[in-house]
């Protein structure tokens, strides 16, 4: 019962620190902008670089990974072990994830969950993580699509997880599930790119 009242506290830290609208919030704080105006309307990082410029966009996108995180640290150094830890954290590790897709500050409507995922499994899978992080960067670079590269790393997730880490078949299945969920968030970016007419990280805001 105790490791069950843990895993409730935590699922619901985990979902408040992963709804809080990091890109929303510097837009209205630094830039008086509601994001959510401009660009292509989703409060993740991506359009956080487009939109307030590359300064706040990293820094975005560095809260956005501590969103998810954290609440993954704060697991493992608080909560008494079990049998199903690993289970846990990774449901803890879905739930700052969901909070970021699904915020409770800003009816429900938020971003696509790429940074907050590499901040769930930076704190699991490390290696892994840091490879995706890599392959992100690089096709952003080619490309100048956010979305490219956050394609190309929710995909390559569950590979980089099981041969890279050599992680269990449930952490891979689940890293393979949240890819399959980011991706999903990309369905009208994928259309875009389809139909050439996805916006470009530098694309300038009229």
């Amino acid at each position: 019962m105790d490791n069950l009242n843990e895993l409730i506290i935590f699922l619901a830290v985990s979902y408040l620190i992963g709804s809080i609208p990091t890109a929303f919030l510097f837009g209205k704080i630094l830039k008086n902008v509601d994001i959510r105006k401009e660009g292509s309307g989703n409060i993740g990082a991506s359009n956080a670089f487009r939109v307030l410029g590359a300064k706040i966009g990293v820094l975005v996108m560095i809260f956005d990974i501590f969103k998810g995180f954290s609440p993954l640290y704060l697991a493992k150094v608080k909560m008494t072990p079990c049998a199903r830890f690993e289970m846990y954290l990774l449901i803890i590790g879905l739930a700052a994830v969901l909070g970021h897709m699904f915020p409770l500050f800003l009816k429900f409507k938020g971003g696509k969950g790429v940074a907050t995922t590499a901040g769930v499994f930076l704190a699991l899978a490390p290696k892994a993580t840091g490879l995706c992080i890599l392959m992100w960067f690089l096709l952003v670079a080619i490309s100048k699509m956010a979305s490219v590269g956050s394609l190309a790393a929710a995909a390559a997730l569950p590979f980089a997880v099981y041969y890279i880490e050599g992680a269990s078949l449930f952490l891979t299945s689940v890293s393979a599930v949240i890819g399959l969920l980011v991706i999903i968030m990309h369905r009208k970016n994928i259309k875009n790119l389809i139909a050439g007419t996805e916006l470009k990280i530098n694309s300038k805001i009229k």
